[in-house]
């Protein structure tokens, strides 16, 4: 059966001399691995739409869960990331955690739309890359289902109520009053400036083509990028090869 779809390149294995295969994040079936003949050679069709991080048309063999691709045409190519080390890393990284998070024939639209975006703003040659690190890290978080409930405290449904907590243990926000008066020993909290609460929010419910659409500077910097980082990781109770590798570059 052939199957026509769009997606990205998020993993590339070479397969002897001139096969390789690929690691594709697709809208309609999550992240599939396809087997790419001939992909590597010089002049083949398929070689820039097959690179990392090409945004490509792909038509596909489809045999039960197995792709074989028959023909790619490039949409978009990322590939100016290979030419910055330290942005070419983060991309990476990026890559790992939806490959380790997203399973095959599950759609994949909401995680493929913020990719593309992530890529296209890390990309420019501004880019701040430890800010588009940790907004990716806590968006993605929400997008794969571990949203954080940052809409008012649990208790008193009030969106401010003097100091707020973020509770690690069910997601959500408490708030100083309501906190003393529950006296939850024991559940771990942190006080969130109103600052990195903002920051949070934003990051959680502005839409996707707006989220990455402000600066972060001082204390408030220093906390989100702890913050986002320690949540995603502790969400997915594992760490990355490529993170740390990230981050020796720095």
């Amino acid at each position: 059966m052939l199957v026509t779809v769009e997606g990205i390149v998020i993993g590339k294995r070479d397969i002897g001399e001139s096969n390789c295969f690929l690691d594709i994040l697709t809208e309609e079936y999550g992240v599939i691995e396809a087997t790419a003949h001939g992909a590597k050679k010089i002049g083949s069709s398929s070689m820039s739409a097959a690179g990392l991080f090409s945004y490509s048309k792909f038509c596909f063999n489809k045999t039960n869960l197995r792709y074989t691709l028959n023909s790619a045409e490039p949409k978009c190519s990322f590939f100016g990331l290979s030419s910055d080390l330290k942005k070419f890393s983060l991309a990476v990284y990026f890559a790992d955690i939806i490959k380790y998070t997203s399973a095959a024939e599950q759609n994949g639209g909401d995680v493929l739309r913020f990719f593309a975006i992530t890529l296209f703003k890390l990309q420019k040659e501004e880019a701040d890359c430890d800010l588009i690190k940790s907004v990716f890290e806590f968006r993605i978080a929400s997008l794969l289902g571990f949203s954080p409930d940052l809409r008012a405290c649990r208790s008193c449904g009030r969106y401010i109520n003097g100091n707020m907590f973020f509770s690690f243990e069910n997601n959500s926000l408490i708030c100083e009053n309501c906190k003393d008066i529950e006296n939850i020993m024991g559940e771990e909290t942190k006080l969130l400036s109103p600052q990195l609460l903002h920051t949070m929010r934003y990051v959680t419910y502005s839409a996707a083509e707006k989220v990455y659409g402000f600066e972060l500077k001082g204390e408030t910097r220093t906390d989100f990028f702890e913050f986002a980082e320690n949540y995603l990781l502790g969400q997915l109770e594992r760490s990355f090869n490529t993170l740390d590798y990230y981050k020796k570059l720095k």
